[in-house]
């Protein structure tokens, strides 16, 4: 009979669909041979991929099971997420791979035993109504060709009206374009009609927050020589996607107007953005166009999308698309983040806000067009560097809701308070490894420009007695020495505790060793970053078979970490007592301990105490009168002759000044 739990399969859907799935899920069949209960961590991925290369992950997702001893059984796990907002898998025709698994694993992560499950993600697209993209679009196009720079002298106008039946379609419709132009001095040859394909990916790169790669592909065109061209959206095409999660990428469609003039060498272009849906949009008479546009929608928004929340669309387009006024302007003075310090410390976060503090520069009240701010989650490993936490948020305001020239303050809450990201398991702060940067800027995160940052300093919470490994007594002998803990889980701040027994033990020294592993996220498998580093050192001088070694535990560094978000970190713990004897011989002990956060109901001996404080009252009695001392001179002794001073210009490089001339 073996002795070891193992995977047997994983089982879930090969395709969720946005429209229809709240959540992902799969079955995991688990043989548990052993009489040890093991724990089974399962993984949902998505990631950006080029060939075998991970580019990013943008999504991460832990869940935990128990596998109970002499086992074989089939688990259920499931994570809530919003389909909607997540980019579709797709192979881009530049190699990048846009992918979701699923992996099962048993031993720790960075041994990468794991069993993977790739499946599939597709978004559709149903337009919330009314949309105005259900009329017709009628466009007046005058439009100058070939003219002279500056002058309009060599110019050959293009005059006209151009109309597109509507501005929403779907696979295997057809799209008509007519329209009505005319030249002064030239001839038109021919019109090409084109449905263009934009995708913008996002790439991954420190300090970029938004750097993208554009994908252009022509996906159908058609020639004539008439005014009016049709052609036929291909079944193989994406939706319309404005916005995903982590901005991973956009798709754009748009309808490219070709037309050649005799004696031109350059096609002249007219561009219009239409939407490709999942649904056929219903084409709606010009006749019953409404006046007023304010209770229609204009942007790609599904049905299952909640008009308040916008956050990672941001109206990128909108405001890229502005055209800036210089007699208004908007500076952000500083960030202060506020509600962090609570009196529980478990729930530091829950209510923590940014508080951006800006100053509107203007003669007049003015709306707020954008107040942006994105929060991160960052890695930096040597050369590798990722993010585990993106947060956006924007703050706006109507052309009705003015703000006053002068000082304002707004507060963004954070997504602690909410079920985005897991707060008791999340990383801490750790110098320049791990840090939480809060920005803010007034423009576009296209422009990479942020007026102000802040870091966030995050701190984790671990029960002392988490492990049960760690609470009996723990002893150990070797040679002539022994060692005894009354147990090896410590709160940070108190101290570690060891007694001694021994002869001849004349020196001991206890090390506190922090292990750091930090996680490198690949394609197949991930790879690890170890640091060791000294906490503290704490050194005794013994004169006793029986001492009590006391080592102080800093109040300020990270606890034990065994279950990290993202598998990001992982901290263990370990004290080194070397014990020296008389005569120059040495034990050394590397004992595990767990620190954390809670109580660990461990006091100081007080006979322990009640020496520390004998030695600390015991000193030397002052002498009344120096003693009395002789110098004897040997033939080694070298005396300076009497008339050598102790003080001389040659010794010490000392020149009187000279006088001005």
């Amino acid at each position: 009979m073996s002795s070891f739990a193992e995977i047997k399969s994983i089982d879930c859907p090969e395709v969720f669909q946005s429209s229809e799935d709240n959540y992902l899920y799969a079955n995991i069949q688990i043989e548990n041979s052993s009489e040890l209960i093991h724990s089974c961590q399962i993984v949902f991925r998505g990631y950006v991929r080029k060939g075998d290369v991970l580019l990013y992950e943008f999504f991460h997702e832990q869940q935990w099971l128990v596998v109970n001893s002499n086992s074989n059984e089939t688990h259920n796990v499931s994570v809530d997420i919003w389909l909607p907002r997540f980019p579709p898998s797709m192979t881009l025709d530049n190699g990048i791979v846009i992918e979701y698994c699923v992996r099962a694993t048993i031993n720790p992560w960075f041994e990468n035993q794991h069993v993977d499950r790739i499946f599939y993600v597709k978004r559709s697209l149903i337009l919330k109504m009314p949309h105005i993209s259900c009329y017709p679009i009628e466009n007046r196009v005058n439009k100058c060709v070939e003219h002279g720079k500056l002058m309009h002298k060599k110019c050959d106008p293009i005059n006209g009206h151009l109309k597109i039946e509507k501005g929403a379609y779907t696979f295997n419709e057809e799209i008509s374009v007519s329209w009505n132009l005319k030249t002064e001095k030239s001839i038109f040859e021919h019109f090409k009609l084109k449905l263009v394909q934009i995708i913008e990916i996002r790439l991954s790169e420190p300090d970029v927050f938004m750097r993208t790669q554009k994908v252009v592909k022509v996906l159908t065109e058609k020639t004539s020589t008439s005014d009016q061209i049709s052609i036929y959206v291909p079944d193989n095409c994406f939706i319309s996607i404005p916005m995903s999660l982590w901005n991973v990428l956009s798709i754009r469609h748009e309808l490219v107007l070709e037309a050649k003039l005799q004696k031109q060498k350059r096609m002249v272009q007219f561009e219009y953005p239409i939407i490709i849906c999942s649904e056929e949009v219903a084409k709606r008479n010009m006749k019953n166009h409404p006046g007023d546009l304010s209770n229609m929608f204009s942007r790609v928004q599904d049905v299952d999308d909640d008009s308040d929340d916008d956050d990672d669309y941001d109206s990128e387009d909108d405001i890229e698309n502005q055209q800036p006024d210089r007699q208004y302007s908007l500076d952000i003075e500083k960030l202060t983040l506020t509600n962090s310090n609570l009196t529980d410390e478990k729930k530091q976060l829950e209510r923590a806000e940014v508080e951006v503090t800006f100053i509107i520069n203007s003669n007049e009240p003015r709306p707020l067009n954008s107040l942006r701010l994105l929060l991160t989650g960052e890695v930096r490993v040597n050369t590798t560097w990722y993010e585990f936490v993106r947060f956006k948020a924007i703050a706006k305001s109507t052309a009705d809701s003015l703000f006053s020239p002068g000082q304002h303050k707004h507060r963004f809450q954070l997504p602690f308070a909410e079920t985005q990201y897991d707060v008791s398991i999340l990383p801490p702060s750790l110098g320049d490894e791990v840090r939480y940067i809060v920005r803010a800027s007034t423009e576009s995160l296209r422009q990479n420009l942020f007026d102000q940052e802040c870091e966030i300093l995050i701190d984790r919470f671990v029960d002392t007695w988490a492990k049960e490994a760690f609470k009996p007594s723990y002893e150990e002998e070797y040679g002539s020495t022994k060692i005894s803990m009354q147990q090896r889980c410590f709160k940070r701040g108190k101290r570690v505790i060891i007694l001694i027994e021994g002869e001849d033990i004349r020196e001991i020294k206890g090390t506190l060793i922090q292990e750091q592993r930090l996680r490198i996220p690949g394609y197949r498998k991930d790879d690890s970053f170890c640091l060791e580093r000294t906490v503290i050192i704490t050194e005794d001088e013994v004169m006793k078979s029986q001492h009590t070694h006391i080592s102080q535990i800093p109040p300020n560094i990270p606890p034990s970490i065994e279950i990290c978000y993202w598998n990001v970190l992982q901290i263990q713990y370990s004290y080194k007592l070397e014990i020296i004897l008389e005569g120059g011989h040495s034990h050394t002990h590397s004992l595990p301990i767990w620190i954390g956060c809670t109580e660990d109901n461990l006091e100081v001996p007080p006979e322990v105490i009640a020496e520390r404080e004998k030695q600390q009252m015991e000193y030397d009695e002052p002498l009344d009168e120096l003693p009395e001392f002789e110098v004897v001179n040997t033939e080694e002794t070298q005396m300076d002759p009497y008339w050598v001073e102790r003080f001389n210009t040659d010794t010490y490089g000392y020149k009187e000044p000279l006088n001005d001339i």
